[in-house]
């Protein structure tokens, strides 16, 4: 199989990126692949490549592989100096869009395509994903925009060039060709090689092409693989053929002309690995010879061969070997070269289209530097301003957000958000701060002593702040004891006894710890209690199997399971309303935070839990279900490394009532 590798010395502008640090480990794999080795290539071009005839002013050229395209191509492009970020942090950062994950799959894209280098991002002509190796647009664009951001578009010309899926429609652009027409700098094979694309352009020339030698197989190219059409020379040849192979690319006076492709090459390139669609397919009419130059390797001069194909082209390092002695092959880095060399093509965003987040994110005031506005999440809904800004090859898109109470605008990354619509019941996440950013404001105060969850049930929004810390429960344990031993009750097929039921009932209503400490016991401990939080799908419980109430858990974990109980997802109907039933009892001197701050004529089920910590200083928080007419939301706040417990429950009440005025 054939590696692409992608990732090496970042040059000193951005997108550049060294090619022949690209190639560790990818001889190995190569090795098993060829059945003629390439050693003695170097020599093989000195002493035997046959040369072309000298032209004169009445030879007549009729072109058939593609390469008159450039016949009168001269100018030369320099590189972009405005990229700047890592190559290997870009990697790192995008995946490829699942609008093009079939095609990667299908067609061998680690090794066709290489790594994504770009999110999927909207075009004119459709949605267009760079990579590595190339590019890939899905036509018929998915915004309602009919003009481009800026002058930068993507050719409607090279989008007619690319190579089509006739199964999806997805076209694999030509950036090669584009490298080509625009003579890019870029040095191919390091910074110290003589070659460009532009000078590989030159070696296009129908001048440069030559006669079929004696010791080649001669093979007519495939005429699905251009639209030009076919030489007229007729042969086979196959993977199995052992010699170098010769490709007809047209007539100079009626002779035929065209292109040798060495013997390893060719064996390369008909590797099913290599080209799922077959070479003609996958590389196409070879437009070149296989050019020889040296360029440096880590300080050393090493032996290397380009050759440029209709697709794609190839090159070979025939000094780094492996212990086989098999030379490296790998492809050029078109894609990358195309981003820095002509920057990426426009996005085309409409304004007032909706997105959502699909990851955290901070929505800034100006893009890249500036500060953060708001924090969403998965499924939050945002719309486009129409604005787009490119900054260090990342994309950035202008947003409009709206909370409960709050809105604004301001710019977030391409890659933090979706077109996609979520689920009709996905639930969406934000921070405190959309929901207020007085309070955001008082909880980042207190930094990671207190985490936060709500979850709006009306509104099917969950608002959070350190809400993945981890917290001492205290006697908010007493919760998840419940709802595990009910559960063992009703897979035992009973009902509590009566002395089960007073333990509840102490346990919640009083926070007896007694009890609880019995119910804990008769259930099997943490390890019960921590299966039966698997098994609602619950994570961020962490059970103190010596000491139930130092026990730990994060916010939205217990937000999570008391939405469960709320919603009726655990527990049959009749224990349900149980253990409603007694969080909706609690003794008054047992409540604070939710119970103390709850809207008027709202009923509230709820368990609180304070304790001093290890440490000597307390933990102390407040969780439960807020019911007020047709308005529902779940609240879980706790803090930890407090001086004293009404440090606690200041926290506590200050949280929850304003949340509480805030939702109802």
């Amino acid at each position: 199989m054939r590696e692409r590798r992608v990732i090496g010395a970042v040059r000193s502008m951005g997108w550049r990126q060294s090619r022949i640090t690209q190639r560790a480990g990818i001889a190995a794999i190569v090795a098993v692949l060829w059945l003629v080795p390439l050693i003695s290539m170097s020599a093989w071009e000195s002493n035997h490549r046959p040369q072309p005839a000298r032209v004169k002013a009445t030879d007549t050229f009729h072109i058939t592989n593609g390469a008159a395209l450039w016949e009168h191509d001269t100018r030369t492009t320099a590189a972009t100096a405005s990229a700047s970020a890592s190559l290997n942090e870009k990697l790192s950062l995008h995946a490829v869009d699942p609008a093009f994950q079939t095609y990667y799959d299908t067609f061998a894209g680690k090794i066709t395509l290489g790594a994504p280098l770009t999110v999927a991002y909207p075009v004119r002509q459709g949605w267009v994903q760079f990579f590595t190796l190339g590019a890939l647009l899905l036509p018929g664009s998915q915004t309602t925009a009919t003009t481009d951001a800026s002058a930068n578009a993507l050719p409607d010309e090279v989008v007619r060039a690319g190579l089509v899926d006739s199964a999806s429609g997805i076209v694999r652009l030509p950036v090669l060709h584009a490298l080509l027409t625009v003579g890019s700098d870029i040095p191919i094979g390091g910074g110290d090689s003589p070659l460009t694309y532009a000078t590989l352009r030159d070696a296009t020339r129908a001048e440069a092409m030559v006669t079929a030698p004696t010791n080649a197989t001669v093979i007519s190219p495939d005429s699905g693989a251009r639209s030009t059409p076919a030489a007229t020379v007729s042969s086979t040849a196959t993977a199995s053929n052992t010699g170098n192979v010769f490709v007809p690319g047209g007539t100079r006076n009626t002779v035929v002309i065209g292109h040798i492709i060495p013997a390893a090459l060719w064996q390369y390139i008909n590797q099913p690995q290599v080209a799922p669609g077959g070479w003609q397919i996958s590389f196409g009419s070879p437009l070149t010879e296989a050019l020889p130059f040296t360029a440096s390797v880590d300080g050393s001069p090493h032996a290397m061969l380009v050759q440029a194909f209709w697709h794609e082209a190839l090159l070979v390092d025939t000094t780094a070997v492996d212990a086989s002695g098999q030379p490296t092959i790998m492809p050029l880095s078109a894609g990358l070269d195309y981003l820095q060399t002509l920057g990426p093509p426009a996005a085309t965003v409409s304004a007032n289209e909706q997105v959502w987040g699909s990851s955290d994110l901070a929505v800034l005031n100006v893009p890249e530097t500036g500060n953060a506005l708001v924090h969403v999440g998965l499924n939050f809904p945002l719309t486009l301003t129409g604005e787009t800004q490119w900054l260090n090859n990342a994309l950035w898109y202008g947003v409009r957000w709206q909370g409960l109470k709050t809105s604004g605008t301001g710019w977030t990354l391409a890659r933090m958000i979706t077109f996609t619509p979520p689920g009709s019941r996905a639930p969406a996440w934000a921070g405190f701060d959309v929901l207020s950013p007085q309070l955001a404001t008082y909880l980042r105060g207190l930094g990671n002593t207190a985490g936060a969850a709500v979850y709006d049930v009306t509104r099917n929004v969950y608002y959070t702040y350190n809400a993945g810390g981890q917290f001492i429960m205290a006697s908010s344990a007493k919760v998840p004891i419940m709802l595990t031993f009910l559960t063992m009750t009703e897979s035992q097929g009973r009902e509590p006894n009566g002395n089960e039921m007073y333990l509840l009932q102490t346990m919640i209503e009083n926070s007896d710890n007694n009890s609880a400490q019995a119910l804990f016991d008769e259930i099997g401990g943490v390890g019960p209690m921590a299966a039966f939080l698997h098994s609602v799908h619950i994570s961020g419980f962490n059970g103190n199997p010596d000491a139930w109430g130092w026990s730990t858990i994060t916010p939205v974990a217990m937000v999570q399971m008391l939405t469960l109980l709320h919603e009726g997802k655990v527990l049959t109907a009749q224990d349900r309303s149980l253990a409603l039933n007694l969080m909706e009892n609690i003794e008054s001197d047992e409540q604070t935070g939710v119970g103390t701050t709850a809207p008027a004529g709202a009923t509230v089920a709820m368990k609180d839990g304070w304790v001093p910590a290890p440490d000597g200083l307390w933990a102390m928080n407040s969780s439960g279900i807020v019911t007020l007419g047709d308005e529902t939301y779940v609240i879980a706040v706790y803090s930890q490394e407090q001086q004293s417990l009404q440090d606690g429950w200041t926290i506590t009440e200050q949280v929850c009532g304003q949340v509480g005025k805030l939702l109802t």
